[in-house]
C-alpha cells in the first residue's frame, strides 16, 4: 500500500505509456537524484493491515484510504490549480481539507516513530533483564518472556502487534481532526511564477503552530498545514474561519525573490522532516541544495534578495 498515494506523486512526475516517473533523492550523505516508477516509492506492505476473518475486515483502512481520499484527488487537483476559482463548495472544501489532514495522518513517519520508540524500549528492558539474570519482564501488565528470543525476536514480535493499533489510531485522530479544521479552516493557494520548483517527500504535510515559537501540538485546528502539491503550487489550510469566508479560495502568485525564499523554506523543511526521501522534478532535484546549516540557509536567502 502506498503511503504517499500515486495519485498525489503524479503531478511531480513524468508520463511514459501509462505508468508515473519522479525523481527522488535520499537523505543519505553524498546520495544523487534518480529516477523511479511510483509504483516502487512510498509504499510498504500491511502497513494499514488489520486483524480479521475477511479481507474485506483486514483491508478496511487501507479501503477508507482509497475510496474517500485517493478516488477524488484528481478533482481535489483540479480546483486547487484552476487559477479563476475563487471560490468552493462545501463539498469540495470538505474534500480538500479532509485530503490534506488524510496526507498528514496516513504517512508512514507515525508507525517509524512509534517503532523506534518501542524498539529502544524493548532494547533497555532486555539487555536490564540479561544483566539480572531473570527470564521476563513487564511491559505495562504485560509479562515478556525473553527465553529462547533474541532481541530482534522480540521487537519484530512488538512491530507486528502494534501495526494495527498504529493505524487504527491514526485514523480516529484523522477524522477527529477533518472534524475539528472544517468548522474555521480557510483554503489557500500560493502559485509560484518563477523558475524555483517546491519539491515534496515520503512525509509531505508541514505543520506550524499558530505561536511559531511553540511546537505544534498535531491535533490543535490553529496550525497551518501546508503541502506542495506540484512544481508550482502550494496548498494551506488556515485557520482563519472566523474572519474570513469560508468559502473562498484565497490564491496568491508569488513573484522574483519571495517566491524563491519561500520554496526553499519549504524544500529544506521537506527534506528535514522526511523520512527517506524527497521527491520533485528532476529540476526540481537537480537545483536542491539539502541539509542547509542556519547560516548557508541566511545566505542562500540573502542572494536571493541582492539578485
Amino acid at each position: 500500500m502506498h503511503y504517499v498515494p500515486r495519485s498525489y506523486m503524479k503531478n511531480f512526475s513524468v508520463e511514459r505509456k501509462g505508468d508515473y516517473f519522479i525523481n527522488a533523492l535520499s537523505k543519505d550523505i553524498g546520495a544523487k537524484p534518480f529516477e523511479i516508477n511510483t509504483k516502487n516509492v512510498c509504499v510498504k506492505k500491511d502497513i494499514y493491515t488489520l486483524g480479521g476473518s475477511t479481507e474485506s475486515q483486514r483491508l478496511l483502512i487501507e479501503n477508507m484510504y482509497c475510496e474517500l481520499y485517493e478516488s477524488n484527488y484528481d478533482d481535489v487537483y483540479k480546483i486547487i490549480t484552476e487559477d479563476t476559482k475563487h471560490e468552493v463548495t462545501p463539498k469540495e472544501r470538505y474534500s480538500i481539507i479532509s485530503f490534506v489532514v488524510s496526507m498528514f495522518y496516513r504517512n508512514n513517519s507515525w508507525t517509524t516513530s512509534h517503532n523506534s520508540f518501542m524498539d529502544e524500549t524493548y532494547a533497555k528492558a532486555y539487555h536490564l533483564t540479561k544483566v539480572n539474570d531473570q527470564d521476563s519482564f513487564f511491559f505495562g501488565e504485560e509479562e515478556i518472556s525473553i527465553v529462547g528470543k533474541t532481541l530482534e525476536n522480540l521487537q519484530k514480535e512488538s512491530r507486528k502487534q502494534e501495526t494495527p493499533m498504529i493505524a487504527l489510531n491514526a485514523a480516529r485522530a484523522m477524522f477527529q481532526l477533518i472534524r475539528l479544521r472544517v468548522i474555521n479552516d480557510v483554503v489557500t493557494v500560493v502559485k509560484s511564477s518563477t523558475n524555483h520548483e517546491y519539491i515534496t517527500s515520503d512525509n509531505p504535510v508541514t505543520i506550524r503552530a499558530d505561536d511559531i515559537k511553540q511546537r505544534p501540538i498535531p491535533l490543535d485546528p490553529k496550525n497551518t498545514l501546508s503541502i506542495p502539491i506540484d512544481k508550482n503550487h502550494l496548498l494551506q489550510l488556515r485557520p482563519w474561519g472566523h474572519e474570513l469566508d469560508r468559502k473562498m479560495l484565497g490564491r496568491m502568485t508569488e513573484h522574483s525573490f519571495i517566491s524563491a525564499i519561500n520554496i526553499t523554506i519549504n524544500n529544506q523543511a521537506q527534506f528535514a522532516q522526511a523520512g527517506r526521501f524527497v521527491l520533485g522534478t528532476e529540476v526540481g532535484l537537480e537545483n536542491f541544495k539539502p541539509n542547509l546549516s542556519d547560516e548557508e540557509l541566511k545566505r542562500q536567502i540573502r542572494s536571493m534578495i541582492d539578485v
